[in-house]
């Protein structure tokens, strides 16, 4: 091995100790704690050994993950220096810091609160234009219901009690909902819509309002006479909690839910958040949820930024499951005073500014917010509809339509794969083998 080699190999330890842990926007990384691999062939016994030795011990491990654990730091001991000890034992494939992630919801603005829900059908209310949505009503024609599909909506919760989402919200078969015990013996009480990643427990009520938000637009309850209508009027809502009332969340409780997810059922999982660094850890567990079926709908962020020179993850993760979305304005433009873009990074955009949806402060609560957060439910959405209406068609298939039946407009010519907008009624429409051309 060369002295360069070995030297670009220790950047990453030496970045750890050069770049402060608080920034203006908050720590990037959990001071407490790292998420490590043991390498292939060591003993359980031998790490355990080894974080005793050393002061550590294991919070969380994930089998699913060949055995990839979070660990405690020992008491005065810091991230960069617990990485450096551990990558030096030789005992682990890798090891990182457990990176914060963010929400990308931006706050709410007054002028949005007067309850339209222009991106199902814009009509040209509020200085919008015409046509100027995803097409929704036309995609209602062909299919309303997924009733069969799970989506898990990785977030900060739901509010599972919502008017306008309890009929929508996810049941686990298997436990007794309120007996105070794990019935299916999953390792959660009382799990009956989900879990609270950040505390472990089987109840993950939002207390932020960003995941209830996100979960109307996916699944609010259609054509019941309350409130909104979701894209799809019938769904499973998968609550799972990892984002906190600030906004952020550890990748380690956010892998936590991805691994929820594909153990319980979900068929689609909604990731409307992410951060700047690469974690291994958090491109494992979506990539085994890739293998288990799951198709993974995340955000491109509220940065502005091309991700092709600057990424985001999980945006930017080299798999093929996950569909990155940036957000348009009510006239089907690229909003620059949010959205991130990448003619290579970002597949497709759906609107995302003043979204009316479901709240978290009360049953019958809802509210407008803005971000990339609010356009990619719209797609999750939008994907569950897929797969109940082509059941046998593979993710791929799926992906490769949504992406084909888009609006192509002048405005995203560059700023993403396709070059367009969502388009639900084309994504839905009635022949499957059609030659996709641009609309009007």
């Amino acid at each position: 091995m060369t002295i360069l080699t070995k030297f670009c190999r220790l950047l990453p330890i030496l970045a750890l100790f050069l770049t402060p842990i608080g920034a203006a926007d908050g720590p990037r990384y959990r001071s407490d704690r790292v998420i490590l691999l043991p390498k292939r062939g060591v003993a359980p016994e031998k790490l355990a050994q080894l974080h005793s030795a050393q002061g550590r011990r294991v919070l969380k491990s994930y089998n699913w993950l060949g055995g990839l654990q979070v660990v405690q730091l020992a008491a005065g001991e810091n991230v960069g220096e617990a990485i450096f000890r551990l990558r030096a034992s030789g005992n682990v494939e890798f090891a990182e810091p457990d990176f914060k992630l963010r929400s990308f919801a931006n706050p709410n603005d007054p002028e949005f609160r007067r309850g339209t829900q222009w991106a199902l059908y814009n009509t040209g209310q509020s200085g919008g234009k015409v046509g100027s949505d995803i097409s929704a009503v036309a995609g209602w024609d062909t299919i309303s219901s997924a009733s069969n599909i799970v989506v898990a909506i990785v977030d900060s919760g739901v509010r599972y009690t919502h008017e306008d989402l309890a009929a929508n919200m996810w049941r686990n078969p298997a436990e007794i909902p309120g007996n105070g015990l794990d019935d299916d013996r999953n390792g959660y009480v009382d799990d009956v819509h989900g879990i609270d990643a950040i505390v472990n427990t089987g109840d993950p009520m939002d207390d932020a309002g960003h995941g209830t938000h996100v979960a109307g637009i996916i699944g609010g309850v259609g054509n019941n006479g309350i409130g909104i209508a979701g894209v799809a009027w019938k769904v499973q809502l998968m609550a799972l909690r990892f984002l906190s009332k600030a906004g952020d969340g550890d990748t380690s409780d956010a892998i936590q839910c991805i691994d929820y997810a594909r153990r319980m059922g979900a068929n689609v999982i909604n990731a409307s958040w992410g951060g700047s660094d690469y974690s291994v850890a958090l491109y494992s567990a979506i990539n085994t949820a890739r293998n288990a079926g799951l198709i993974f709908v995340t955000a491109a962020g509220n940065d502005v930024d091309n991700l092709d020179q600057t990424p985001l993850y999980p945006a930017c993760f080299n798999l093929d499951n996950i569909v990155v979305v940036g957000g348009t304005t009510r006239s089907d433009a690229w909003d620059s005073s949010y959205s991130s873009y990448g003619a290579s990074s970002v597949d497709l955009f759906a609107p995302g500014t003043g979204i009316y949806s479901t709240w978290h402060t009360w049953d019958g609560s809802y509210t407008s917010s803005t971000g990339t957060s609010m356009s990619t439910p719209y797609v999750a959405g939008v994907v569950a509809l897929m797969k109940a209406r082509f059941t046998n068609y593979s993710n791929t298939q799926i992906i490769s339509r949504l992406l084909a039946t888009v609006d192509a407009l002048p405005a995203l010519a560059g700023k993403c794969k396709s070059g367009g907008r969502l388009n639900m009624a084309r994504a839905l429409g009635p022949n499957p083998a059609a030659g996709f051309s641009a609309s009007t």
